[in-house]
C-alpha cells in the first residue's frame, strides 16, 4: 500500500492527467479510478494487465485504451504524470519523453508544488 498517489502540476498550476481524467466518459471515468485504487492499495505489487513497467522507472495504468503514466517517488508515493489514450500497438514516443521530462522535473527539485495538495 502506499502512503499517496499524486497529481503532476505542470508549470501553470494545470494537472493534466486529472483533466484527462475529467475528459473520459462516466464509466472511462470510473474504471481509471479503479485503477488509480488499485495502485494506492497494490503499490509496486501491481501488475498487468492493469499495470506494466514502461522504461527508467516509468509505469503505466492501463484502463481499456487509455494509459496513466506515472513513477514512484521517495518509495511510498506515486506520481501521475501524463495520460493517453492509445490508439495503436506502440506507445508514442513523444508521450514517453514528456512523462520522463515530467518525472526527472521532480525528483531533480524534490518540489513538493508540482504535486497536487490532494491525492485520490
Amino acid at each position: 500500500m502506499l502512503k499517496n498517489v499524486f497529481y503532476f502540476s505542470d508549470e501553470r498550476g494545470r494537472y493534466p492527467v486529472k483533466e484527462f481524467i475529467y475528459s473520459l466518459s462516466p464509466s472511462e471515468q470510473k474504471k481509471a479510478i479503479s485503477y488509480l485504487i488499485a495502485l494506492r492499495d497494490f503499490g509496486h505489487n501491481l501488475h498487468r494487465p492493469m499495470a506494466d513497467y514502461v522504461t527508467q522507472g516509468l509505469y503505466e495504468l492501463r484502463p481499456r485504451a487509455n494509459r496513466i503514466f506515472y513513477f514512484f517517488y521517495l518509495g511510498e508515493s506515486a506520481v501521475l504524470v501524463h495520460a493517453i489514450r492509445k490508439t495503436s500497438d506502440k506507445l508514442p514516443e513523444r508521450d514517453i519523453i514528456l512523462a520522463l521530462k515530467r518525472k526527472a522535473k521532480v525528483e531533480a527539485e524534490r518540489n513538493a508544488g508540482l504535486l497536487a495538495a490532494e491525492g485520490i
